[in-house]
């Protein structure tokens, strides 16, 4: 099933808001194994709308329209679909029961545009609308699914979760997914590595999503019950990891910094010359946090004077005075340095270091080398 979905309104082309509603659609239709394999924004325009809605209503098998349900002029989605559809509008009268209703709890004078987003494409299933006024509507059309949704988030969501997605599940499977979730590579080289896998998916579907610091790879597996969901994910899920499993650190909401308490046992204490308490705050998430920190220290003069710490001082030399200091396990310190950043990790209970230098490409960004610290400690930790 290849979905496009084409939403509609001039202020997405002008950059004003953002086009929150596709990717909501996307992500909650990939779910359940639909494939959305465009994204389409046009402007208030019904010659623009018109030519746009046809090409991807020839090209694809479902259509998803987003906006201009509206009450105002340039509110011209159903009539342009219903026009191209060879169809008329009716007027609903349950919509526009709920209409009037709100007008006259608000006291206000409805006026009569506002009799418009009542008016449905004849032969459409309703979708209700619980928070907003104009309701969304879904009809077939020569073996074509076509949907149309409003344009507010808030009206948008509940109707996708609650009417649209029942027409899209098949009642006699379910659909299972899980998410596997890596760091410390790119999407780029995960792709590649497994590209003839993500090539030949069918049964389940392998879809990777690169975030902010991260990469996820979703599996999702269509089957007669959960458990024969589940059976098909795992042999997917053990190729992936045979060939990228050192970067795996945990599957769905699973985050880095409880990766990282999961394979801890042992304290440790932490000196930052960079992240500026960003780091911290990560890691203070975990309620096992102040179990094991038992100690963070930022880079200040009253820290270093009171742990005789100087600017001469190298990784090595700092971590030794840490451990004296607060008879910790392990040492994690971060440095800045001219042209580069340093993370050294040590257990010198174990005599286990691990030291790297961050390029001059992270000077400064804090979040992102806050982000590589818990890589490279969760890295430490199961390497012992």
């Amino acid at each position: 099933m290849r979905v496009s979905i084409l939403s509609v309104g001039t202020e997405i082309l002008l950059g004003q808001i953002a086009n929150t509603n596709a990717q909501f659609i996307s992500k909650e239709l990939n779910e359940l194994g639909a494939s959305v394999v465009r994204h389409v924004a046009v402007g208030d325009n019904p010659k623009r709308l018109e030519s746009a809605f046809k090409e991807e209503l020839d090209a694809h098998d479902v259509v998803i329209l987003t906006g201009g349900l509206g009450p105002t002029k340039d509110d011209l989605t159903k009539q342009t679909v219903a026009q191209v559809l060879g169809k008329g509008l009716e007027m609903n009268g349950q919509a526009m029961e709920f209409i009037e209703n709100y007008f006259k709890n608000e006291n206000r004078e409805m006026t009569p545009n506002n009799k418009q987003q009542a008016l449905v494409i004849e032969g459409s299933a309703i979708l209700k609308n619980d928070v907003g006024m104009a309701p969304g509507m879904y009809l077939e059309h020569e073996h074509k699914q076509i949907v149309l949704l409003p344009g507010p988030p808030k009206e948008l969501h509940p109707m996708v979760k609650q009417y649209l997605l029942p027409y899209f599940m098949n009642e006699e499977s379910v659909i299972q997914s899980e998410s596997l979730k890596f760091a410390g590579i790119g999407e780029s080289s995960l792709e590649t590595q497994l590209m003839d896998l993500i090539d030949n998916q069918t049964n389940p579907t392998i879809a990777p999503l690169a975030g902010q610091h991260e990469v996820s790879l979703r599996i999702t597996a269509n089957a007669k019950s959960k458990q024969e969901a589940y059976e098909l994910i795992k042999p997917v899920k053990q190729e992936i990891l045979n060939r990228i499993g050192t970067f795996y650190y945990g599957s769905d909401d699973k985050s880095m910094e409880e990766a990282v308490f999961d394979n801890l046992n042992q304290t440790f204490v932490v000196y930052d010359e960079i992240t500026d308490g960003i780091l911290l705050s990560r890691l203070k998430k975990h309620p096992n946090c102040n179990h094991y920190l038992k100690a963070y220290l930022n880079n200040d003069d009253w820290i270093h004077t009171l742990l005789n710490i100087s600017e001469q001082d190298d990784e090595e030399v700092i971590s030794k005075k840490l451990k004296e200091r607060f008879n910790v396990d392990i040492v994690v310190v971060i440095l800045q340095r001219t042209e580069h950043s340093i993370v050294y990790i040590t257990n010198m209970q174990k005599d286990k270091k691990f030291n790297s230098t961050l390029s001059q490409s992270y000077v400064g960004k804090r979040d992102r080398i806050s982000n590589q610290v818990l890589i490279d400690f969760l890295n430490f930790l199961r390497d012992e």
